[in-house]
């Protein structure tokens, strides 16, 4: 809390409904969502808080763990945060319990689609399928080509301009050479348009919708969980604060996300599994050329993981070729010589990581023969180990 300020705002004061109330509520919420043909979830910022990613609107006297919002804090010339909140980067964030509570409800075929503000990355990192969501305000890891649409997903905030409109980032289009454009959507511009157009699609099919963490104060994106309860869906508002939608929702629920899904999930009898790093790599060899290309875990879309690699070959153990360090951008593609090349000779190819969550590097062994291999790495970062599948 920021001390010496008071909010005067009615708009940011916080309401928690008592236990007995809340579980009345939930018991209802789980039902509908049982019972749901088409359930969608639309988040905001106040599901990252407990990550320690600040909100944006929360006023001086929230009890969320990260302090008052980004606006806030602009608003209040000379107010800071107190030392005792838990504010952390959005690369080194880890997802939260509401986070993997969507990613298990999607792998139950009870969650339907997700559509979210948020630009810090933790729905693609928490493991939620990208065919599952539409990040309507983009992605801080993201950047993408005009010229021939393709996207590039970074394990690094992507954006580099100094002018809020100037989204040219320091990289080129692999496949046409095009400048690349971080994803971020600043106030005054135009939400992407697939994107917004799904999300829609979804709202006209959803018979409910669970709005999470957000003010629904930014249109067009609120204009969604209204027009799901404006065609007769049920509207379920999960946030600290009234919305512009209080009156119109069927239900509104004032608690911190997080102890909403923890409720939530133990009425459904479905445990919210732990968080786990997972990574998806593919690495072919084909005669003297190797490629290793970080990917999205649902679509084929290049995923930049490495801070760099490193190839060894050798037979028994007798080294036959050390690459050295390789740095560059994914796909990674090496050549390697070796003249008395044969098939008892074994690659080993050493990932090192941008190191976010102190992942140390992991190695693979393959054999030195044309193939394709991909990889489901996961790392656990409380026991700091990764395994494979």
């Amino acid at each position: 809390m920021a001390h010496g300020i008071a909010d005067t705002d009615p708009t940011k004061t916080e309401h928690v409904d008592p236990p007995e109330v809340l579980e009345k509520k939930l018991d209802q919420l789980a039902d509908w969502i049982k019972n749901a043909k088409h359930f969608i979830v639309f988040t905001g910022a106040g599901i990252s808080t407990s990550t320690g990613i600040p909100d944006f609107r929360s006023g001086m006297n929230t009890i969320l763990p990260t302090g008052p919002g980004v606006w806030e804090l602009r608003d209040h010339p000379g107010a800071k945060r107190s030392p005792k909140a838990r504010v952390t980067s959005s690369t080194k964030a880890i997802p939260s319990v509401t986070h993997m509570a969507l990613v298990e409800l999607a792998r139950r075929n009870l969650l339907h689609f997700v559509v979210s503000q948020n630009i810090d990355g933790l729905h693609l990192r928490s493991g939620l399928p990208s065919t599952l969501l539409a990040e309507l305000h983009g992605n801080s890891n993201l950047e993408t080509c005009k010229k021939c649409h393709t996207k590039y997903l970074r394990d690094f905030r992507t954006r580099s301009a100094a002018k809020v409109h100037d989204h040219v980032t320091d990289r080129k289009c692999t496949k046409c050479g095009s400048s690349l454009y971080d994803s971020i959507i600043n106030f005054g511009e135009n939400l992407p348009e697939y994107e917004l157009e799904t999300s829609f699609a979804h709202a006209e099919r959803a018979d409910v919708c669970l709005a999470l963490g957000s003010s629904l104060r930014v249109t067009p994106a609120a204009d969604i969980p209204e027009r799901v309860a404006r065609h007769g869906g049920k509207l379920i508002i999960g946030n600290l604060q009234s919305t512009p939608l209080t009156r119109l929702a069927t239900e509104n629920v004032h608690a911190l996300c997080d102890d909403l899904m923890r409720g939530l999930m133990a009425k459904l009898d479905i445990p919210i599994p732990e968080w786990e790093l997972h990574r998806r790599i593919r690495i072919k060899i084909e005669n003297e050329t190797i490629s290793v290309t970080g990917l999205d875990l649902s679509q084929d879309i290049s995923y930049s993981l490495f801070s760099g690699i490193r190839i060894f070959v050798r037979q028994g153990t007798v080294a036959k070729y050390d690459s050295k360090a390789i740095q560059r951008e994914d796909p990674i593609v090496h050549k390697i010589r070796i003249t008395d090349r044969n098939d008892r000779m074994d690659v080993y190819i050493e990932l090192n990581w941008q190191g976010h969550y102190n992942e140390p590097k992991y190695t693979v062994k393959l054999p030195l023969s044309n193939s394709t291999k991909e990889l489901h790495l996961f790392y656990n970062p409380k026991t700091g180990h990764w395994r494979e599948e």
